[in-house]
């Protein structure tokens, strides 16, 4: 990966974590946070590694209080972000019977703003960027999540309560890359180049993805093996992509072949919408809750099922399309449901 493309990910990333007050660019809060759950513990905590220098990896457990062993779901937050992302998605997947594990990634998280809070400027946000923008950060952060299983299934907190043969793995924006490459993207400059991918993911869940920068599509994903939803909306951008149109963040949707594939296109929605941000000074737009109950259903009926075996689950993706008709559109491709939805092929896949 060169500097320029390696910049212009991580930029991408940031602009929606960490967004300037100009004009073009709302300033995003988180959204209004979810009511705290009576069937589900919140447990905070941290990680250290010795065999990466002492590396610390903070995190946020959501456990059902319910006794039992439940399936397993890591998540990766954008840059810029914390282990506090996406909240509402996140704890309605707990109160849906999951363990949720939602990680911080230092050297791309919020110490990269030094205390300074939000950039005021797009020049700041390029600033702020500065720090993170390199390979060193990067493959650390893509490290981050095989330490952490391992310290999950050690963990008195957690182990007890986890099903380490079923886990899946999302993430949004720069953590939707984090998600693609956990289950086979190659990393440019990684050798060998899937070096970080992670058997132990059964399943993914990609909010906001991209195309690979600076690679060809179907070489870049020719490894992913792996079921997999991805979302997005007709708004989703940011000040530094290099997507030419929102659409085109359906590539990695396109290009993975080999496993079943489901991807939503949400009218209007924008990049917030899934990392839990709202601009506005924190309110919500009035397309935010529909669109919020669709990512949360959706989301739970897909980890239902490939993470619980769960048939009438598996039955309903079949139908995404129509039932996502009239909010957006829906697209699957699984030899289980028949043909492919079309779509139109995007730039290196046509």
């Amino acid at each position: 990966m060169t500097r320029r493309l390696a910049t212009s990910l991580v930029l991408a990333a940031l602009a929606a974590a960490v967004p300037a007050a100009a004009p073009q660019v709302a300033v995003a809060q988180q959204a209004a946070a979810a009511a705290p759950s009576a069937t589900v513990d919140i447990v905070y905590g941290e990680w250290t590694d010795p065999a990466r220098g002492g590396r610390v990896v903070p995190f946020k457990a959501y456990v059902p209080k319910a006794p039992g062993r439940y399936p397993l779901v890591v998540h990766s937050h954008g840059l810029g972000g914390s282990r506090e992302a996406s909240v509402y998605i996140l704890q309605a997947v707990a109160d849906a019977g999951f363990v949720v594990v939602c990680l911080q990634h230092a050297g791309s998280d919020t110490g990269i703003l030094a205390g300074r809070g939000r950039p005021a400027t797009l020049e700041g946000v390029v600033s702020a960027g500065g720090v993170a923008i390199n390979q060193q950060v990067a493959q650390a952060r893509y490290g981050d999540l095989p330490f952490a299983l391992d310290q999950i299934g050690k963990d008195p907190r957690l182990a007890d309560r986890v099903d380490m043969g079923r886990i899946g793995m999302s993430g949004h924006s720069y953590g939707a890359l984090s998600t693609l490459v956990a289950v086979g993207q190659r990393v440019l400059g990684a050798s060998p180049p899937t070096k970080f991918a992670e058997p132990r993911i059964k399943a993914a869940i990609a909010y906001s993805p991209n195309k690979p920068r600076g690679d060809d599509p179907k070489a870049a994903f020719a490894a992913v093996k792996t079921p997999m939803l991805h979302f997005t909306g007709t708004a989703d951008v940011t000040p530094f992509d290099l997507e030419k149109t929102p659409f085109e963040r359906t590539t990695p949707y396109q290009a993975i072949d080999g496993a079943d594939q489901f991807l939503i296109v949400l009218d209007g929605a924008d990049h917030g919408l899934f990392g839990g941000r709202r601009g506005t000074g924190g309110a919500l737009k009035p397309t935010d809750p529909p669109q919020m109950e669709i990512v949360k259903a959706e989301t739970i009926r897909f980890w239902r099922a490939y993470l619980k075996d769960d048939k009438a689950a598996a039955k309903a993706l079949c139908d995404l399309p129509a039932r996502i008709k009239g909010a957006g559109d829906g697209y699957e491709k699984a030899k289980r449901c028949g043909a492919p939805t079309p779509i139109a092929p995007v730039d290196g896949l046509r």
